[in-house]
């Protein structure tokens, strides 16, 4: 690390991070941080756009991120095996490392694991909300939001000290337990939390009956200094400390997962501190961010540690925010530099290696009124990568309102995604040979929507959607003269196309229904791609009883048919199979015995469903949990 780069880590460690004020005459509820480089109101976004609220959470008694996810329109989750293993989350059929994650605004893929994000440990008892922006976000969030980004948004103190705590527990010795705080002192507020979730899980192959239990415990803390003129200060730090047991692939007599004895157990730590500097409202803010975030993933077979990987991540950013009229014109540069590692026992090959990248960027962004009605938002970014060419992304959208309850809107934009390492250097360099003419894959992304509304108490939403990759990247292209492999781009396109719908209705005080559905073609060289279902959707029935104390929920996703592919033992080649539609039913009811005391219950796979989402994988069968929970000073 240079001088320069030194005296700025220094002085960017010595401000702190912070979200932006939201537009003083937007309520907060209908404003999102992550459509734009700043805070704008859903109603002047171009893109389709899904808000997961606290109060959505709850009332689904969600224990994973991912069992809300299924039911967002164009996204598809697939994972092997039940509660714990390995999930990957595709959204309008793109790879499941097209899709960018962040947390509190810091990315949170993981260079580790092929830049994915480990969805399997995601829990949401410290989750606040999620803001889910589908389409190409690489103008405003540079490589891996190729195909949309979900921003997770913690909890953080509240103005007032409060307490809230669970308990739940409940099949394959589930034991589930929270607790949360927040507190304020003149101008600072506190957040503190502690989560753990434990399970013994089941047998996820279809053989045998070793169960493959897993547990993840998060602890996070936010904290918040703010003069309430012209300085705002923000600190976050968030620890994940998971493990899981799961199954490998007996490739020589099955080609199907058997009972074995193999784990994976995963560190995560994020750090986030900045500085936001100019009153709420005025004509110039500047905003300084200093990011930080380090993985380490140990892999272990028969008791003993194998091939492990690990990465951390040091980000700096500067924005300024500048108000013309009615618009505003945002200027921002980034620097983020990357290290991989990968250590093991030397075997067949040498696994060990470090890998350094390193990337800095300029941001410019205008968003813009036509008239009183017409909002529009234009992005470019431009990408210095430290080992591979440089890039120029773009994007604009327009909200047009029609009506006074229509709406069409329109967007279009550019996505990119750098090769992993393991693509660049290999899982075994020894064994690897380098493409110097790996190129990154690039797509153009577009899609039309319209919203109709029926007075407050029916709200319908249409998107039709298409997007074109190029230069997918074959992470294992084997040379049999010489033995070795290498990475290397695809011929032709794969084209991703599609519709989704959503519809709210308001059935009367008492009682909600949502519904969605979702259509796609995805195809990588006119062969549609795996694990990608042509039709998906949800629908979801919210009841209130006893006078608001009591809530009853029945949501119902659907998972159509897909394909996948089944790696025969040698010498039989790859074959294609096709993978059954599926409904998962949950039913979950909550009843408040005081202001202070909730008692829930939750029943998952209702209907005992026998499904797959990755071949040869089982998944669980019906499941239910009871809990209580206490709060105090909401």
């Amino acid at each position: 690390m240079n001088q320069a780069r030194v005296a700025l880590a220094a002085m960017a460690a010595g401000l702190a991070v912070s979200l932006v004020n939201a537009r003083a005459d937007e309520p907060l509820d209908r404003i999102i941080v992550s459509a734009s480089r700043t805070p704008l109101s859903i109603s002047a976004t171009g893109s389709a756009v899904t808000v997961i609220t606290r109060d959505d959470i709850e009332r689904r008694q969600a224990r994973y991120v991912t069992d809300l996810l299924g039911q967002v329109p164009g996204f598809a989750v697939s994972q092997s095996g039940v509660a714990g293993a390995q999930t990957q989350v595709r959204v309008r059929g793109a790879e499941a490392n097209h899709v960018l994650v962040l947390v509190d605004g810091a990315r949170a893929n993981d260079p580790a694991t092929g830049d994915e994000f480990r969805w399997e440990f995601l829990t949401t008892a410290n989750i606040e909300r999620i803001e889910i922006v589908r389409g190409p976000q690489s103008a405003i969030w540079g490589s891996d939001a190729l195909a949309g980004i979900v921003n997770i948004i913690t909890r953080s103190g509240d103005t007032t000290p409060t307490v809230d705590a669970y308990i739940e527990t409940g099949s394959e010795n589930t034991f589930n337990n929270a607790i949360s705080g927040s507190l304020q002192a003149g101008t600072w507020n506190l957040g503190m939390s502690v989560e753990r979730l434990s399970t013994d899980g089941g047998n996820m192959s279809r053989t045998g009956s070793e169960d493959d239990d897993s547990d993840a415990t998060t602890a996070a803390l936010n904290a918040s200094w703010n003069t309430g003129q012209a300085l705002s200060v923000r600190f976050n730090l968030r620890s994940v400390d998971a493990y899981t047991q799961y199954d490998s692939v007996d490739y020589v007599l099955t080609g199907l997962p058997a009972d074995s004895d193999v784990a994976l157990d995963t560190t995560q730590h994020y750090g986030q501190l900045a500085l936001v500097a100019g009153a709420p409202g005025s004509r110039l803010q500047h905003r300084l961010t200093a990011t930080y975030s380090d993985t380490e993933n140990r892999n272990f077979s028969d008791g003993i540690e194998d091939v492990s990987s690990l990465s951390d991540r040091l980000a700096f950013a500067y924005q300024a925010d500048i108000g013309i009229g009615e618009d505003t014109l945002s200027l921002a540069l980034e620097h983020e530099a990357t290290t991989f590692r990968q250590r093991g026992p030397v075997g067949l090959g040498d696994p060990n290696q470090i890998r350094d990248m390193d990337v800095t960027s300029a941001i410019v962004e205008y968003q813009g009124r036509l008239g009183a009605t017409v909002s529009w938002l234009a992005s470019a970014r431009y990408d210095d990568n430290s080992v591979f060419r440089d890039a120029l992304t773009g994007r604009l959208s327009v909200s047009l309102p029609l009506a006074e309850q229509t709406r069409l809107r329109a967007s279009a934009g550019t996505g990119r995604k750098n090769p992993t390492f393991i693509e660049l250097y290999g899982y075994y360099p020894g064994q690897f040979v380098n493409n110097p003419n790996l190129e990154p894959e690039e797509s153009t992304g577009y899609e039309i929507g319209i919203e109709q509304g029926f007075g407050d108490a029916l709200n319908l939403q249409f998107t039709v959607f298409r997007q074109n990759l190029e230069n997918e990247i074959n992470g294992f292209v084997f040379d049999p003269v010489t033995f070795l492999a290498t990475a290397a781009n695809m011929e032709g396109k794969s084209r991703r196309s599609g519709l989704e719908a959503g519809a709210r209705w308001e059935v009367s005080e008492t009682l909600a229904i949502n519904a969605t559905y979702t259509y796609l073609e995805s195809t990588a060289q006119d062969v549609r791609e795996i694990r990608r279902p042509r039709h998906s959707g949800s629908f979801d029935l919210d009841y209130e009883i006893f006078a608001g104390r009591g809530r009853l929920v029945l949501a119902a996703t659907y998972g159509g048919t897909r394909t996948d592919t089944f790696f025969a033992p040698w010498p039989d080649p790859p074959a294609t199979v096709t993978l059954d539609s599926y409904w998962l039913v949950e039913v979950s009811g909550r009843y408040a015995l005081s202001q202070t005391v909730d008692v829930f219950a939750r029943v998952d796979n209702f209907l005992d469903a026998d499904y797959e989402h990755v071949y040869g994988y089982n998944t669980a069968g019906r499941r239910a949990y009871a809990g209580i929970r206490v709060m105090f000073g909401r």
